[in-house]
């Protein structure tokens, strides 16, 4: 019997070519969730930019935020694993800015971090989930040297591109998250996920079926089945 359904956000729910719900979509989140299934939105971002974009469903939905940093669920925080506050400052005041542009995931929202708030003890008064980097120079040697920081302060990289480099606890991840839903919810039965990276790979391994959405080129995980549309999957097939 199904009782959780997980998916990542951007390129999975939200595909590059679509950035809203459809109303079919929306209408079978809600007949699910009145059956009693979570439904669980698990991303990398921030709640804040998650809930508005997710608003028709703010509170059917159990958003896993900041790469499994923090759960909210109708706005109560039910899990937390920030960045210590001063290995987090030890680290922005170790990067170099002319090349890494410091920001905080924050309990909301993403704020940048300037010498100023390195001045003060513990930032900016608030959890820090993730760091992020806007790499001014992706070559930089001072990349390298800050991964080798993050790594002895027992960060994480979860996710880097040409223009971001962002860490969490290494204790954070999205399985970490899905393991403390099944616990927090009392969920035995079928666990379903979408996702299109390898940063979903812990939340695929919690779950009995794994779907990846097409668009998703040259990526896989064993026994997981490929979904033109994710949205339209769900509607249709769930």
């Amino acid at each position: 019997m199904l009782q959780l359904i997980l998916t990542d956000f951007d390129g999975t729910l939200f595909p590059k070519d679509k950035e809203e719900l459809s109303k079919e979509f929306i209408q079978k989140i809600i007949n699910l969730t009145d059956k009693g299934v979570y439904f669980s939105v698990n991303s990398g971002r921030p709640y804040g930019t998650l809930k508005k974009l997710l608003n028709p469903l703010i509170n059917r939905t159990v958003f896993i935020c900041n790469d499994g940093a923090q759960i909210m669920y109708k706005n109560c925080l039910l899990y937390k694993n920030p960045v210590c506050a001063i290995k987090a400052n030890e680290i922005c005041h170790k990067a170099n800015i002319n090349t890494l542009k410091p920001f905080a995931a924050l309990r909301e929202r993403n704020m940048p971090i300037t010498e100023d708030v390195m001045a003060k003890k513990r930032l900016f008064g608030e959890e820090i989930y993730k760091l992020i980097f806007v790499k001014n120079n992706p070559l930089s040697e001072d990349v390298a040297e800050l991964k080798e920081i993050a790594e002895q302060k027992g960060l994480r990289i979860c996710y880097e591109d040409a223009e971001y480099l962002e860490f969490c606890n290494k204790s954070s991840d999205k399985g970490v998250a899905t393991d403390f839903l099944k616990t927090k919810f009392g969920i035995t039965g079928e666990v379903v996920a979408f996702g299109d990276t390898k940063g979903d790979f812990p939340m695929f391994e919690r779950a009995n079926k794994v779907f990846i959405p097409a668009s998703a080129k040259d990526f896989s995980f064993v026994g997981a089945k490929t979904v033109d549309d994710v949205q339209q999957f769900i509607i249709s097939m769930l």
